[in-house]
């Protein structure tokens, strides 16, 4: 009895072995495999991106949406509108149209000069959106004025210097020196209020 028994329990642990055996080997090639496979789809990966991944550099396309942000500068109020794609717009990369807008600035129209179109930069270029901003400046607040004096009295110019606006009545002997070294070579005044200003204390 007691040697069936030892019989029975070397055969049983002979296959306890062989099972603990065949599963290990049945993990080791299933562990293999698993990792073979990650190694081709991680080649494949890398083959896929490096044809059509990152060297592929964002076009517009009809489905890009175009934004224009209206700035005022004098005011520096911004609308923004939604408007139809240019079509010479159509297949440009960030670049050319950054390239494009550059050379539009340098050869602007009549029409954009009046309106005071100063400036036309690219803010945001991506697959679905296109954003634009063009800013306008009113450069009659920009002028300024020149201060002369013209046969002993203060003139008042344009910036150039070139065309009178008005005689002030202030003579040169009611100045000090400092202030006729300055007017003789003619200096800018950038505002309006500025321009009242400096008068009223050449005056007091």
């Amino acid at each position: 009895m007691r040697r069936r028994y030892i019989i029975f329990s070397v055969c049983m642990c002979a296959v306890v072995i062989l099972a603990a055996m065949c599963y290990g080997s049945y993990l080791y090639s299933e562990k293999m495999a698993q990792t073979k496979r990650e190694a081709e789809e991680a080649k494949e990966a890398e083959k896929e991106l490096a044809q059509t991944g990152t060297s592929k550099e964002l076009k517009v396309t009809s489905d890009t949406k175009y934004i224009v942000e209206i700035y005022n500068a004098d005011t520096e109020d911004m609308v923004k509108e939604e408007r139809t794609m240019p079509s010479e717009y159509a297949g440009m990369t960030r670049s050319e149209l950054e390239d494009y807008l550059a050379r539009c600035l340098e050869t602007m129209k009549q029409s954009d000069v009046e309106t005071g179109l100063a400036d036309m930069k690219l803010i945001s270029f991506s697959k679905s959106e296109l954003v634009i901003r063009k800013t306008y400046k009113d450069e009659e607040q920009e002028r300024g004025f020149m201060l002369k004096l013209e046969n002993g009295e203060v003139v008042i110019y344009d910036r150039t210097g070139q065309i009178i606006y008005e005689n002030t009545g202030i003579r040169q002997e009611n100045l000090p020196e400092e202030e006729i070294a300055k007017l003789q070579e003619g200096f800018v005044v950038e505002s309006e209020k500025d321009l009242y200003s400096i008068l009223e204390n050449f005056s007091s």
